[in-house]
Order: structure tokens, then sequence, then C-alpha cells
């Protein structure tokens, strides 16, 4: 329950006794980790993974089997292999928990446990950390709590990262920007949580660059509020940007060889990002140290301003290739027949015209938050109004990159949770006590919004011409490990498979394949596409330059765009049945999803 109480004209809300979130909370996590579970119970953990876990489950595997800490070759995508974008922040604990479980219950037990615990523990650490939002964010109201709990519970596009099997870095990062959130919107009361922020920002880039738009947000921010209030705030701001600098420094030198720091590696933790990074972290030290040699807003105004230029110049003389499009370099082959299809990475633009029908649930929720933040923000209590701007200021990043890429609804979905319940229950604090609260965030939680999106899709359909969405064709019906168990039976061997079979061949056999959903291996997707596309005559000639030793296609869902490029290509002519002579089938046995052939020699 709560009450209001008025401080110079501001809305505060204050807790009393109610509704016990130590009960509920871990039954609430309880709840969704089960329903979570239960697909992965009834059709296997390890067909639950998707193409990224099972990549860095082959990936952890490799290095609990001595492959060099510093090596992040995948050795068997596209002899002689392909450096991957991931760091080993994430191989760490997934290493740790499969050999801490590998004596006990054998290495098939110990990698299955793993893949249901490791996120059943990070969502935990998400509900824990939503919670601590709220009720920072609320004066520690336990409705507004537990409202915040149940809509990161019903928040669809980020649970996709918590189910068993997801063992890929974004729940890691959804968990490290949470936190991040938390440790800032904190950081004008203790100087330790903002080193520790500092610190975890820095660990969140280690992993990936994901979050870069959300952390470099929270920098303004903490750059604001030290241009505004000077030395009151001047030992946490310079706590933050020690940490962050040090931080930066160790975790790549604990990561990466040196040499390739003056590499412009744009894609993952190398040189372009340190220099942001610890820059950022030293524009802020070099800020605080001259404001206490002569402290005037107008001078920290300046000196942040000169720092920004100064980094942001930098980055452009030393990295420009980092400016351009991620996929500048990949061949318009590649870019065509696969980026363009890859759901995470479409824009609202693409989805509005694929599948408008979905757009209402992955955005709805975090557009909606910030009319109710920015509106709460102005009756929030002074004391508190940096922890809502550093809130409002976060999730606009998250939403402006999901514009570009709509994987950043799903980090924008748990950011907005605490802060929505706890924008109503300042908003309209009489609906803070019982459960009025509660019904609210259930009628207008992600989940809600992405049903309501879906029941328009009759109607869409009956406007508009029907079309298949990139959604529907990534929902492969060949890309888990049961559907390449039979490989196993098959001498080592070079293997020609879709985009979208590589990773389970990696991690369910011993061949080596030449296409995988990554955009560094632009050599071996290209070779994949050119051969299916390819007539005869060209296809046996890039089998034997490739030395490649059987093909694969995905017989119970042929792609499409072969036969309809290339009719008289490879792949077009095998789904129809006619083999080439250097060709030779292999049966299978019972029905299989795929169908496979043996190159003659």
């Amino acid at each position: 329950m709560s009450d209001l109480s008025s401080t110079s004209g501001q809305a505060t809300l204050k807790a009393r006794p109610g509704a016990n979130p130590g009960v509920l909370l871990p039954l609430l996590w309880l709840a969704a980790a089960v329903a979570l579970a239960l697909p992965s119970i009834r059709g296997g953990v390890f067909d639950a993974m998707s193409t990224d876990d099972a990549m860095r489950l082959v990936q952890v595997r490799d290095l609990i089997d001595g492959q060099g800490w510093l090596d992040l070759f995948q050795h068997r995508l596209n002899p002689p292999g392909t450096p991957m974008h991931w760091s080993r922040v994430v191989d760490v604990p997934l290493a740790a928990l499969i050999l801490l479980l590998r004596p006990l219950i054998g290495t098939h037990g110990a990698e299955t446990v793993t893949l249901f615990l490791w996120p059943a523990l990070l969502l935990a650490a998400a509900l824990v950390l939503v919670a601590a939002i709220a009720r920072q964010m609320s004066n520690g109201v336990a409705s507004v709590r537990i409202a915040a709990v149940v809509l990161a519970v019903l928040s669809a596009p980020a649970l996709i990262h918590f189910r068993p099997g997801a063992i890929d870095h974004h729940n890691a990062q959804i968990d490290l920007l949470l936190a991040l959130v938390l440790l800032t919107s904190q950081i004008e009361q203790s100087a330790v949580k903002a080193a520790l922020g500092g610190l975890v920002a820095s660990l969140s880039l280690a992993i990936g660059i994901e979050m870069l738009p959300a952390i470099a947000a929270i920098g303004l921010a903490l750059s604001g509020l030290f241009i505004l209030r000077g030395a009151s705030v001047s030992r946490q701001i310079g706590a933050f940007g020690a940490a962050l600098a040090a931080s930066s420094f160790l975790l790549a030198a604990a990561l990466l060889p040196l040499p390739s720091l003056a590499l412009p590696v744009c894609d993952s933790i190398g040189g372009p990002l340190l220099l942001l990074v610890a820059g950022g972290g030293i524009g802020l030290i070099i800020m605080v140290a001259i404001d206490r040699y002569h402290s005037a807003f107008r001078l920290r105004l300046a000196t942040g301003a000169v720092s920004a230029v100064a980094l942001v110049g930098a980055f452009l003389l030393l990295f420009p290739e980092c400016i351009a499009s991620p996929y500048a370099q990949l061949d318009p082959l590649v870019v065509s027949l696969w980026v363009d299809k890859v759901f995470e990475s479409m824009s609202l633009a693409t989805m509005l015209r694929l599948s408008p029908e979905k757009v209402l649930g992955f955005y709805g929720f975090p557009l909606m938050t910030m009319g109710f933040a920015s509106a709460a923000l102005i009756r929030s209590n002074a004391a508190r109004r940096f922890c809502w701007i550093s809130g409002i200021m976060t999730l606009a990043a998250l939403i402006g990159f999901s514009f570009w890429e709509m994987r950043g609804t799903a980090a924008a979905s748990m950011v907005a949770a605490p802060i929505f319940a706890a924008s109503l229950a300042i908003l309209w604090p009489t609906l803070a006590p019982g459960r009025n609260l509660l019904v609210l965030a259930l009628a207008a939680s992600p989940a809600s919004f992405a049903a309501l999106g879906l029941s328009t899709k009759p109607l869409i359909d009956l406007i508009f011409k029907p079309r298949m969405t990139t959604a529907e064709r990534d929902a492969s019906t060949c890309q888990t490990v049961s559907d390449v168990a039979f490989l196993r039976r098959l001498p080592k061997g070079r293997v020609m498979a879709p985009i979208d079979l590589g990773p389970a061949i990696l991690a369910e056999t011993d061949h080596v394949i030449f296409a995988a959903p990554y955009h560094r291996n632009n050599d071996g997707n290209a070779a994949m596409f050119e051969l299916m596309l390819a007539p005869i005559p060209t296809a046996r000639q890039i089998l034997w330059d490739r030395r490649v030793d059987y093909v694969v296609i995905c017989s119970a869902a042929p792609e499409q765009d072969f036969v309809k490029l290339a009719p008289d290509g490879l792949a077009a002519r095998l789904g129809r049945g006619e083999t080439p002579d250097f060709l030779e089938q292999l049966d299978l046995g019972p029905p299989h999803k795929i169908s496979v052939w043996r190159v003659r020699r």
C-alpha cells in the first residue's frame, strides 16, 4: 500500500506494508522459467538452440578441448577458418558450469543442465534488477516492484533470449544494461556504485557492441549531470570515468592479442571501441580535474564539448571504416539472399512492409512508456529527477536503435518495464495501492500489445495482398541438431549446406562447413550461394575447387529464392530430383528433412 505526500509541489510516493515482493517475485520467476522450459522439455533443449546458441556451444567446447584463449577462429568454418566477432566473456561461465558438472553427470548431461540453468539464472537476475530499478524510481512501493516484474515476464521480445538453450550473449547484455541503469540511477549517492557502473559498461561492450547506443546515452546523461551540478557530483563522475577507462584497457588486454588493437575491427571489442570507451572515461576524468582547479558552469560545458569533439575527431581520423555499414564489404549475393532476410536485423520500415501485425508487439510498449515517463519526469521529485532522465535517455537510445534493427526492442522492453510501472504510480498515485496497478500493467504489457497486433492480421491480409514474411522464412524447417544427426554416421568431410544448417552441423558432428550466419564469413557464404545458383558445369568446378565432400539441402523446405533466381541451377535441379553425374545421393533411411549427396572424385 502507499499514500501520497507533497513536497515542493511534487508527488512523492511513500511505501507502506502490503504485498510481499519477497514471496511474489520468486514465484513469478519460477512461473516464467517453467513456461519457457516446457517446449524444450518436450522437444529437447539442444533443438531449442538458435544458430547463435549452437555456435556458442561449439566455441565453448573448443575452449574446453584446448583451443587457445586468444584464438577466436572457428577452424571448422570455411577452412582454414573464420574469425568470430564474439569475445570469451560469456564462454567462461558456460565452460565453468560444464566442467563443474561433467564429473557428476557426464559431458552430455553437463551441457544439458547448462543449457537449462544458464538462461534461467540470467532471467532471475534480470527480474531482480527490474524490481530494484522500480524500487529506486518509486521510493520502494511494493506494488510498483511487482507490476514491473509482471511487465518484464510478459516482455515477449525479450523472453526469447531467456528460454532454455539461449546461451548466446544477448541475455547477459540485457542483464548488464539493467545493472548499469540501476547503478547510474544511484550515482549521486555513491562513488562506489559509480565505479561499478563504469565496470559494468565496459563488461557489456566487451561481450558485444549491441548496447553501445544505450551506454553512450547513459554516458551523455552523466556528462550533463556533471556540467549542471559540478563539484557536488565530481567524485562520482570521476569514479565512473576512471573505472570505465581502466576496465576497458584491462578487458582488452585480457581478451585480445595486443597487435590486433591497431586493426580497424568495428564489430566487436578492438581498437576503435577501446578509443571510444576508454577515451570517454578519460574525458570525464579531465573534466573533473579541470573543474577542481576552477569550477564554473561555462568551463565545464566548454571542456565537455572539446572532449567530445576531440574524441569523435580522433575516431573518424583513425578508423574511418567504422562509420560505413557493417555489411558494406559483403558480397551483394550474400546481402540479398541472407542479410536482408535476417529477422533480428530488420528495420521498423521493413517490418511495416513485411509483418505489420507484429510491429505493435515489438514497439508499442517501449513507445508508450516513453510518453508516460516523460510526463512522470515533470512530476517527479527533484531528488530523483536524474534517475528518470537517465532511464528515459537509455530507453530513447534503445528505441532509436530498434528503428534501425529490431533486435533493440528486447532490451527496450525490459528497460521499459520498471519505468512504466513507476510512471503510473507517479502520474496516478491512487493506482498504487492494492491490485489496480497490477491490473493496468497486465492490460498494457508487451504481451497484450502483441496479441492486439496479431489480431489485426486478418484485416491486414484483407486490405493488403498477403506475402511471405521474413519471420516466416526464418522459422526454417531445417536448422536443429536433430535435423543433421544423420551426418554423424558419415566419414568426416567438408560439407556445403544452407547457412542456417551450418552451426547445427558444427555442434552435432565433426564435419567442416562453408556457410554459417556470420558476416565475417563472407567468402564461405558467397561460395555456398554461388554453388546453389550455378549451372551444372560451374557447380562441378566449385565443388572440386573447394574440395567439398558432401552437399546438403533442406528437402523439407526448399529455398524458393534459388529456384526463382536460377531455375536450372544446382539447388533447383536437386530439388526436382535431378542428380548430376558428379554427385551420389545417399540413402538416409527413414524420412529425413535433409537430403545429402556425396561428391564423386
